[in-house]
């Protein structure tokens, strides 16, 4: 799968996923705008595997809309327009549920929900017609993740809003679709650790995050053109 002269935008990959989801597309041909929160140096390094040296690292804290239409400026004047993004920043503070407090709930949903809906609202207007839009979702907004209450909310809600959006977005020839891993190799699988949640994946280990990022860019290729309004479960078979 090629995304020659594609531009794309993904939120949180300075780390993770997010690096993951990154790093495949500038390997597919791809120029992408890596964005952080604080992680500046770890951004850079991820742009910096463009050889084309398009790619380009960009402040945005994606729960704060004067944030993204900062970093909307600089997209604008440096590309003009976009042809993928994915909605991939997101955080996690697992907690048993009477113990949740209502500043780490709105926090959760602030990041993993608010953000998508402020960064695609902003962004909408510059992507071409047949883009595609990518929301990374997770196992824990199907089945309803241990401990993370606030979290599998989030994560639900993200699957409903890349449906509602595939509708809206049906007329200008965008599509929309989510990608919900399953228990991968990273800091938020460490939360999951202990909770016997390993033994109920039907190829019996851990997912990485190359493999959440093979997922991605076959939702953004032309390879899945004819894809919208879907949720791709990359799970090992841990939710069916």
């Amino acid at each position: 799968m090629r995304l020659d002269g594609k531009i794309a935008l993904v939120t949180g990959a300075s780390r993770g996923i997010g690096k993951a989801i990154a790093a495949a597309i500038i390997e597919a041909g791809g120029t992408v705008i890596v964005t952080y929160k604080k992680n500046k140096d770890l951004a850079r390094e991820v742009a910096e595997r463009d050889k084309k040296g398009k790619s380009i690292a960009v402040q945005m804290d994606v729960s704060d809309r004067l944030s993204v239409k900062k970093a909307k400026d600089i997209v604008i004047n440096k590309f003009g327009h976009l042809d993928i993004f994915v909605n991939n920043a997101g955080i996690n503070k697992p907690n048993d549920f009477e113990k949740i407090t209502d500043n780490d709930w709105e926090n959760v949903l602030d990041v993993n929900l608010k953000g998508p809906f402020i960064v695609t609202q902003e962004f909408l207007s510059m992507m071409k017609e047949k883009g595609s839009i990518i929301n990374i979702s997770s196992v824990s907004g199907q089945y309803g993740g241990p401990r993370t209450t606030h979290y599998a909310v989030s994560k639900a809600g993200l699957i409903a809003f890349t449906q509602n959006l595939a509708i809206f977005c049906a007329r200008k020839k965008i599509r929309v679709n989510a990608v919900s891993p399953g228990l991968i190799e990273s800091e938020m699988a460490k939360a999951a650790k202990g909770l016997s949640i390993e033994e109920k994946i039907l190829l019996g280990r851990l997912g990485t995050p190359e493999e959440v990022a093979k997922a991605v860019l076959f939702l953004a290729s032309d390879d899945a053109s004819y894809i919208t309004g879907h949720t791709l479960n990359v799970n090992g078979g841990i939710y069916f």
